[in-house]
């Protein structure tokens, strides 16, 4: 299995507001892809594309409640 690398350091909260956050995601040190968060959803774009998969935050709720696995 591939060894993925997400990184963030944040002190304080932050409001995105109208910017999407972007976390770049590696595995075994090449790009995965870029997992993005917005107000209105998050999205999932795979490594050299342009285009990704959007899901709005009730969407992206009941994918997880069906699909997820519990911990």
């Amino acid at each position: 299995m591939p060894k993925h690398d997400v990184h963030l350091e944040i002190d304080q909260p932050i409001n995105i507001g109208n910017k999407d956050v972007e976390f770049p995601i590696d595995a075994d040190g090449k790009a995965y892809g870029r997992l993005r968060v917005s107000k209105g959803g998050i999205d999932w774009v795979p490594a050299k594309k342009q285009k990704g998969f959007w899901l709005t935050w009730p969407e992206f709720a009941s994918l997880m409640a069906k699909n997820g696995k519990a911990h």
